[in-house]
């Protein structure tokens, strides 16, 4: 009888072992997925904010040319994208900012420590390239092209002409990864309105062509 309950423990005790060992290999073999940070179809918002530099507009309004020289200013934006290949994205845009006017002059005449503001609107669908370097940092470089509006406050003359029209950007940066799914962008665009007509009240046209140097800061959250 002993000897019996020692066999059936003994075969029980294999048993046990087998099963164990057969779930051991099961787990081990069970293939695991990569999982990557960002793939084609995600999305991500962008928050930034920047200084902006004009080396100058130029106005044409009736027989005169107007050189308006601004101050720095300052650039807000924020942008929705997602990627639609392994290295490309496409994002919408809306940015906006605002620099003050310093001095006005034409040919005959210097309007020094002018008071007046030029403000700006951009809504621009952009393209980027990324350049994947490894270690969690990312190049990229691109563009984009939509709608501007600007608005020229000329208050020393309580005058304010604004308009709506072609704008467009091309810029780069790099983005380094900061924790999972944030990443810290910094970048350089270039902003342009060529050829812009603004109008005041009366409808009496300012021609001018803006540009503008923007240097940004801003957080890239992915989802």
């Amino acid at each position: 009888m002993v000897k019996r309950l020692l066999s059936v423990a003994t075969v029980a005790a294999a048993v046990s072992m087998a099963g164990a060992a057969t779930a051991a290999d099961l787990i081990v073999d069970a293939p695991v997925e990569a999982v990557t940070a960002s793939e084609p179809g995600d999305w991500y918002v962008s928050l930034f904010a920047g200084g902006v530099w004009a080396p100058g507009l130029e106005g044409d309004y009736y027989d005169n040319t107007y050189d308006i020289d601004t101050d720095t200013g300052y650039m807000l934006g924020v942008a929705v994208g997602t990627k639609v290949f392994d290295a490309l994205r496409v994002e919408l845009e809306l940015s906006g900012g605002s620099s003050g006017i310093n001095e006005v002059s034409d040919p005959d005449d210097v309007w020094a420590d002018f008071d007046g503001s030029v403000s700006t609107l951009y809504l621009l669908g952009n393209l980027w390239y990324d350049l994947d370097v490894g270690g969690g940092i990312t190049p990229y470089v691109g563009g984009g092209v939509g709608l501007g509006h600007a608005n020229i406050d000329f208050t020393d003359w309580n005058w304010e002409v604004s308009g709506t029209g072609l704008a467009f950007q091309i810029g780069a940066g790099v983005q380094f990864e900061i924790a999972s799914g944030i990443a810290l962008d910094l970048g350089y665009r270039y902003k342009a309105m060529p050829g812009l007509t603004l109008e005041d009240e009366d409808d009496e046209p300012l021609d001018v062509n803006i540009g503008s140097h923007v240097v940004q800061a801003g957080l890239t959250f992915s989802f």
